[in-house]
């Protein structure tokens, strides 16, 4: 199954982002301490990226074969686009994790981690995209 539409790509962003939101809030963080609440949120949110990024097909794209495992979209400017994004949370997180005091410096130091690796897979794939573009 590839995702190739737009309105299946925001339906799975959305409804995907939704179910994990459902879960922290009704489930996750009612069983288990804060602390392991976030790591599984942040796993969860990893595994959500890494099933996108494997569903989504650009209109010009191969739907059979499976991608490299390098690269994260169709075209270069998406991946600079939202690796961008990425790494502006990411960088937004830190402050957050250095504002913080100790005891409360875990969830953003966290999401900075997660996003920032993200952020990267997403500009990692974009260069390598760019280059092969360029390539004689």
């Amino acid at each position: 199954m590839r995702i190739v539409t737009i309105p299946g790509k925001v339906t799975y962003i959305v409804g995907v982002y939704a179910l994990l939101l459902v879960l922290n809030l009704f489930v996750f963080m009612r069983l288990v301490n804060p602390t392991i609440d976030v790591l599984i949120v942040a796993i969860l949110n990893i595994a959500y990226v890494f099933v996108g990024v494997r569903l989504f097909r650009g209109a010009t794209e191969n739907r059979e074969d499976p991608r490299a495992w390098w690269r994260a979209t169709a075209r270069p400017a998406a991946g600079f686009w939202i690796g961008a994004g990425l790494a502006v949370a990411s960088g937004i997180s830190l402050l957050g994790a250095l504002a913080s005091k100790a005891d409360n410096s875990f969830v953003p130091a966290v999401s900075c981690v997660v996003y920032g690796a993200i952020a990267i897979f997403y500009l990692h794939s974009s260069y390598k995209l760019r280059m092969l573009d360029q390539a004689p």
